[in-house]
């Protein structure tokens, strides 16, 4: 009750303040430029409230007099927040998606699962202190629950040798250094996707799906996009969101700068990332005084996603990143699960006698995607940042790898914001 009631507090803050932190944020960042408590959720709903004063967001533009033919490369987060600015401003905006869904890496995987169980393949966890994030979920009245568990135990698995920490130390400590507590950490009630979701459903005759884009030219005076299908569109202006590992599938004419040609031919580091997903029958791990919490030092983080959905049935997943991911894509399917489920022994003896299915989902195995999040080394980052989101004629770009927030939503909408209002303003 009170980490819920915490949270009420904090996202319960004004709309005018969300406002100034968003656009502060921007300007500062340059880019203007939890026990397993099974009834938490449903007895203490921590819903943001729909804003009764206005309609603005931190990405609001005023009305255009001049609008555009604006064409948007990319449903994720960023080329969604751009497009449903820019229309809302009175834009005309087509949204070109080469998979069969808006989201990009906010994935919520529901169909390899039973039961009401759901998990993320991407992003899953919002900081307190990323207030763009916040409030477009207020914005769509999305409702928000705590991260992680706040009773029994979690644990550290080192090796074979297993210690259990208290629940209520655990989230008042940060996850990584640097970071807020663990208790400050929130997720989109019945999944991340839902954030997206509600993007689309205001874009949905926007958007084109299956439209995987192989050309793109521009002239003085007008932008020509070719899709795989043949369609063509033209534009006033483009926004390209392709992460960088992918941007190759694109042919430019005339060329992007070479500072985007090195980016995106393996000149800007990214993170690989992989997860495995075990679906149990039910939550034997609740007798040991155990929430399905904690962390290995292969290393990876272990979650259970719908703590608190009130199931009899649950889900144990290996977040793994980095060469643990890339390690763990070296074996087939069967070793990959023994590979992980040989650790997890040793914390959750009787996981074969619960164990319903498995599902792996790595992001550099994704064809329209190619890596997890963008991790520049210093130099790369000095060498290249600046250029990643600068506009090219006619094109702009974002996405977050075009921002200094990698790896998170709060990246993703930062440069959706910036791009929708170069592309606004432009003449």
């Amino acid at each position: 009750m009170r980490q819920n009631n915490h949270m009420l507090f904090r996202i319960n803050l004004a709309r005018r303040k969300f406002l100034r932190q968003g656009f502060s944020l921007l300007a500062s960042a340059g880019i203007i430029g939890c026990g397993d408590s099974a009834t938490t959720s449903a007895t203490t709903p921590v819903v943001i409230p729909p804003d009764t004063d206005s309609n603005d967001t931190p990405g609001t533009l005023t009305t255009t007099s001049t609008p555009q033919q604006v064409v948007i490369i990319g449903a994720g987060i960023s080329g969604l927040i751009a497009g449903y600015e820019l229309q809302r401003a009175g834009h005309s905006v087509t949204i070109l998606e080469a998979r069969e869904r808006v989201g990009g890496r906010v994935h919520t995987l529901v169909s390899p699962f039973t039961n009401g169980q759901f998990a993320e393949a991407g992003a899953s966890r919002i900081p307190s202190t990323h207030n763009l994030t916040l409030a477009y979920a207020q914005h769509f009245s999305l409702a928000l629950d705590p991260f992680y568990p706040s009773t029994n135990n979690y644990f550290y698995l080192q090796d074979n040798s297993v210690s259990l920490i208290d629940a209520e130390q655990h989230i008042n400590q940060p996850p990584w250094p640097g970071a807020v507590n663990r208790s400050n950490f929130y997720k989109i009630r019945g999944g991340m996707a839902n954030l997206p979701l509600a993007l689309s459903n205001a874009l949905a005759e926007h958007i084109n799906y299956s439209s995987p884009v192989e050309l793109i030219q521009q002239t003085n005076d007008q932008v020509t996009v070719i899709t795989g299908q043949d369609q063509q569109f033209i534009a006033d202006r483009v926004l390209c969101t392709v992460p960088l590992p992918v941007l190759t599938k694109i042919s430019f004419s005339p060329p992007l700068s070479e500072e985007k040609h090195l980016a995106s031919n393996g000149g800007y580091d990214y993170t690989n990332s992989t997860r495995l997903y075990s679906q149990f029958s039910q939550r034997f791990w609740h007798a040991d005084n155990l929430n399905g919490w904690g962390d290995s030092n292969w290393p990876e983080e272990i979650w259970q996603p719908t703590w608190d959905n009130g199931e009899s049935s649950g889900i144990i997943q290996s977040y793994l990143r980095d060469v643990a991911a890339t390690e763990l894509d070296t074996m087939d399917v069967e070793q990959q699960i023994a590979n992980v489920h040989s650790r997890w022994q040793h914390v959750f003896p009787e996981l074969d006698s619960y164990l319903l299915t498995n599902h792996i989902h790595s992001w550099q195995q994704e064809v329209w995607t190619g890596s997890a999040y963008a991790s520049p080394t210093n130099l790369q980052d000095s060498a290249l940042s600046a250029y990643i989101g600068l506009v090219e004629g006619r094109i702009h770009f974002a996405g977050e790898h075009a921002s200094n927030f990698h790896g998170w939503i709060q990246g993703a909408i930062a440069s959706g914001i910036r791009a929708a209002n170069e592309i606004h303003n432009a003449n």
